[in-house]
C-alpha cells in the first residue's frame, strides 16, 4: 500500500473547539454594526441589535496542515456569495453568544467573567438597572432563538452560570440579573423554569442570604410586568411553590419570618397568596387526620376526635365554618378507605351510619344558624361525588338533624332561600322528601296539641 493516500471526508474533520474566536467575531459584529448606524443612534441599544441582526453573520474557514485559521467578515446580505462561506456555527456556541450578550465577554467554569480577548461595551450588566434599557437584549434573545430554537437551551445553561454565581456579582449586578430572569419568564421566551430556579438553592448562597436577596428582586420585576397566578406557575413548574422556605436560611425557615420579611419588601399579594394556599393545605390534613381516626380498628370516639380537632383548630387559626365542613369530608372519606366505591349499598349504609356515631364531633363546631347553614351548602356542593347522591345528601341532612347538629329552621331557611346556586335544582328536587317528611311532622304535633 505505498504511495497510496487516504483522503479524509469532510464530515469526519474534527473542527477544534474555539469559543473564544467565536466571541471575538460576535464582539466585532456588533461593534461594526453599531459602527453602520448614524451618530445619534450608535447608543441606542434596540437599534445595533436590530443592525446586527439585519447582518449576515459569516464566516470563512480555512485548514492547514499545523494550525487552525478561524475568520470573520461582516458584508451586506446581498453582496455575499453564499457559496464562499459557512454561517457562524451557532448550535456549537450557543453558550458563548448569551455569554457575550449578558457581561461583554466569555464565562468561565465557575460563573466569573473571563479576562483574555475582547470585550463588548454594550451587554446586559453594563446596562442600567432598569427594566427597559435591558428589555432590547431580551427581545433579540427572542427573536434569536425564533429562528435557532435550538438555542434556548444555551440560553438555559448561561442563566444556570449566573443564578449558581451569583456571589460573583455585586448588588446592582445581581438585580440586573434578576430583571433579565424575569423579563425571559415574562416575554415566554421558551426556557423551563424547572432548569434554572431550582440551581439557585446553593447552600452557602442561601447561607449568606444572597438567594433570598435575587428571589425577592426577581419576585418584584416579574410582578412588575405580570400576574401573580402566572409567577406561581412558574414556581409550580420549577417544584419550588411548596418550597419557598428553602430561601431563606435556615435559622429564619418559619412562616411568620417568610410573612414579615415579604410584607416588608411590599409583597403583600405574595404573602396573602401563600397564606391561603397554607390554609387550604391546614384544611386538608384536617380531613386527612379526621379520615385516618374514623378509619382506625377499632374507630376513634368521638370525644378524641373532637379533642383532636379543637387542637388542630387553635394550631392553625381556622375557621369554624371550614372546620365543620372539612370534618364531615373526613368522616365520608374515612368510609371510602375502608371499603372502596364499589359495593355501593355498603357505602350508602356505611357513610349515614358514620354520621350517625359521629353527629357529636359535628355539633361541636355548628354552634349558630350560619355555621349549620354553611354546612348544608358544603354538602349540596359535594353531592357529586356520592354514589347516590339522592340518598347520601338526603340521608346525611335527616341523620344530622336527629343528631341536633342541625336545627329544623335552619334547614327551612337553607331550603327556601339559602341554598347555593350550584346544582340547586337537582339537590332541592331530593330534598323534597325529607321537607314533606318535616311538614309531616309538624301537622302530627300540630294535632296532637
Amino acid at each position: 500500500m505505498s504511495g497510496v493516500r487516504i483522503r479524509t471526508r469532510k464530515r469526519n474533520i474534527v473542527v477544534p473547539h474555539d469559543p473564544q474566536s467565536f466571541a471575538d467575531a460576535l464582539i466585532i459584529i456588533i461593534d461594526d454594526a453599531r459602527e453602520g448606524l448614524e451618530e445619534g443612534d450608535r447608543a441606542n441599544v434596540a437599534k445595533v441589535l436590530d443592525a446586527a441582526n439585519k447582518a449576515s453573520i459569516t464566516c470563512v474557514i480555512r485548514f492547514h496542515s499545523a494550525s487552525y485559521c478561524f475568520m470573520q467578515t461582516i458584508v451586506a446580505a446581498e453582496t455575499l456569495d453564499v457559496a464562499d462561506v459557512a454561517e457562524l456555527d451557532f448550535s456549537r456556541y450557543g453558550d458563548t453568544l448569551f455569554e457575550v450578550a449578558f457581561v461583554g465577554a466569555r464565562l468561565t467554569t465557575g460563573g466569573s467573567v473571563a479576562t483574555e480577548g475582547k470585550k463588548l461595551d454594550i451587554n446586559v450588566l453594563a446596562c442600567p438597572a432598569d427594566a427597559e434599557a435591558i428589555l432590547p437584549w431580551i427581545k433579540w434573545f427572542q427573536s434569536m432563538i425564533r429562528r435557532r430554537p435550538f438555542l434556548v437551551k444555551a440560553l438555559e445553561n448561561v442563566l444556570q452560570k449566573f443564578v449558581m454565581g451569583l456571589e460573583f456579582y455585586d448588588d446592582e449586578g445581581r438585580h440586573k440579573i434578576a430583571i433579565a430572569l424575569a423579563r425571559c419568564f415574562s416575554l415566554k421566551v421558551g426556557i423551563l423554569p424547572e432548569s434554572i430556579l431550582p440551581k439557585m438553592l446553593v447552600d452557602r448562597l442561601v447561607l449568606k442570604g444572597t438567594v433570598l436577596q435575587f428571589a425577592t428582586e426577581f419576585f418584584k420585576e416579574f410582578l412588575a410586568c405580570d400576574t401573580l397566578e402566572h409567577l406561581m406557575e412558574i414556581l409550580r413548574k420549577a417544584r419550588l411553590d411548596s418550597q419557598m422556605l428553602e430561601f431563606f436560611p435556615p435559622q429564619k425557615r418559619t412562616w411568620a419570618e417568610f410573612d414579615a420579611y415579604f410584607q416588608a419588601a411590599g409583597l403583600d399579594d405574595l404573602v396573602q397568596y401563600t397564606a391561603k394556599r397554607r390554609y387550604d393545605e391546614h384544611c386538608q390534613v384536617l380531613a386527612e387526620l379526621v379520615q385516618g381516626m374514623v378509619a382506625d380498628d377499632p374507630p376513634a370516639k368521638a370525644d378524641a376526635v373532637i379533642a383532636e380537632v379543637k387542637a388542630k383548630k387553635a394550631e392553625w387559626g381556622l375557621e369554624d365554618a371550614d372546620v365543620a365542613k372539612w370534618v364531615f369530608v373526613g368522616l365520608v372519606q374515612s368510609v371510602m378507605a375502608n371499603i372502596g366505591s364499589k359495593n355501593t349499598q355498603q357505602v350508602q349504609f356505611s357513610v349515614l351510619k358514620t354520621l350517625k356515631t359521629q353527629s357529636k364531633t359535628l355539633s361541636s363546631f355548628c354552634t349558630s344558624a350560619r355555621l349549620e347553614a354553611g354546612l348544608l351548602n358544603h354538602i349540596q356542593d359535594r353531592q357529586k361525588l356520592a354514589i347516590n347522591a339522592r340518598l347520601i345528601c338526603t340521608g346525611s341532612v335527616k341523620i344530622l338533624y336527629d343528631g341536633d347538629v342541625l336545627g329544623e329552621d335552619t334547614i327551612r331557611f337553607w331550603y327556601n332561600k339559602g341554598s347555593s346556586p350550584k346544582g340547586r335544582n337537582v339537590f332541592l328536587k331530593n330534598m323534597e322528601p325529607f321537607m314533606n317528611w318535616l311538614d309531616e311532622a309538624e301537622e302530627d304535633e300540630s294535632d296532637e296539641e
